[in-house]
């Protein structure tokens, strides 16, 4: 043979076994960036660390492997994972379009996208409140496709960064005006830092298919097999709780969700609404028209004048009729039952009408229908 032949043979080894495990030395590789602290870093020792590397280690642990960690950048990680660099993306969080080209394992824990600027700054994140205003994201990530959908064709300037220092930076130095992350994340890199405390989250967390639900581990379409066999890995620590005793460590307590009152203007012992974390209820409202008495005509006039009332309570707390999830629709006389029904339809869309439920009951004075319902705020 020749040295050509041989040393050709010899990397062809060699390559192989870097690239596969072996029956005595099972592994699996996984692509990960060290620079989100307190998920995945390096300590000053170069060791990893952080929540996403614990669970890892733990899920090649109860499937009898190594885990072997390869340092990859997170903005080409997917075409990296294509060409066989590794074996498993440790963290991605599920959207539509990586289906298109990953499959992913069930969610390691939940997320939460939130938007985060100066106090006093007065942003919230929406197009409404961000138009013409700058957000840093973080390049590749699912909320830097997220603002570049969702925002940036409104007037919204969107500027992706590399790495969150620099991110941070910007941010502190006002170059941007906000910026679009991981609460957690966020936290660790700055609201919790000294030069952070003049920042704090703008509005609640954003909820869109585009950000996902939770963080998973994403797998080339052909890898079923090792999918489900983390999935079970997955299912196996939670059982026995190492998933919770790891998790617990990073992952924050839900803080309790103080309740909004909006009071009642004419001091009626009642609030007109109360927002409960994403949830709005509202009191039952009737027919009254501008003047505060009942308009008249009867049934339809009054449903008209009662979701009239409903549509501007919505608008001021934030939501619209497409946020309806339920209502409670009490009426004088179940006759005027179809009749309620045809006006109350009308101020639906098609395809969102709510959950209802129907009863008659006596009303304060001619009131012939009164309606009570809760909504979710506004995306």
């Amino acid at each position: 043979m020749t040295l050509v032949k041989t040393l050709s043979l010899l990397s062809l080894v060699a390559l192989t076994t870097g690239c596969m495990s072996s029956a005595s030395d099972p592994q699996i590789r996984m692509g990960v960036e060290a620079l989100v602290p307190p998920f995945e870093s390096r300590n000053d020792k170069g060791e990893l660390v952080g929540l996403n590397i614990e669970l890892g280690n733990a899920l090649c642990a109860e499937l009898k492997s190594r885990c072997v960690w390869v340092d990859q950048d997170y903005a080409t990680n997917i075409h990296a994972l294509e060409t066989n660099r590794f074996d498993v993306i440790m963290p991605m969080t599920a959207t539509s379009a990586r289906r298109d080209r990953v499959d992913f394992t069930d969610d390691l824990y939940p997320l939460s996208s939130r938007l985060v600027a100066r106090k006093g700054a007065n942003l919230q994140p929406n197009v409404q409140s961000l138009k013409g205003k700058s957000v840093g994201v973080l390049t590749g990530t699912h909320r830097e496709a997220f603002a570049r959908s969702r925002w940036a064709p409104a007037g919204v300037t969107v500027r992706s960064f590399a790495l969150n220092n620099q991110l941070v930076e910007s941010l502190l130095s006002g170059e941007i005006d906000a910026t679009l992350q991981d609460s957690i994340e966020i936290t660790h890199a700055l609201l919790s830092l000294p030069q952070g405390q003049a920042f704090d989250f703008a509005g609640p967390s954003i909820k869109d298919p585009m950000l996902g639900s939770g963080v998973a581990m994403a797998v080339r379409k052909t890898d079923t097999q090792l999918r489900d066999n983390l999935n079970a890995a997955l299912e196996r620590l939670k059982k026995n709780g190492q998933h919770q005793a790891i998790t617990q460590r990073y992952l924050p307590l839900a803080a309790p969700i103080s309740p909004r009152y909006v009071p009642n203007d004419e001091g009626l012992p009642f609030s007109d609404a109360v927002q409960v974390g994403e949830t709005i209820y509202f009191s039952g409202l009737v027919g009254l028209g501008g003047d505060g008495e009942l308009v008249k005509g009867g049934i339809g006039p009054q449903t008209t004048q009662a979701m009239e009332n409903l549509r501007t309570a919505l608008q001021r707390n934030g939501s619209s009729m497409a946020q309806v999830a339920k209502c409670t629709v009490i009426l004088a006389d179940i006759k005027d039952f179809s009749a309620m029904s045809t006006v109350y339809r009308s101020y639906f869309p098609v395809d969102r009408l709510p959950a209802r439920t129907t009863f008659a009951g006596k009303l304060i004075g001619d009131a012939r229908v009164e309606v009570d319902c809760l909504a979710v705020k506004a995306s």
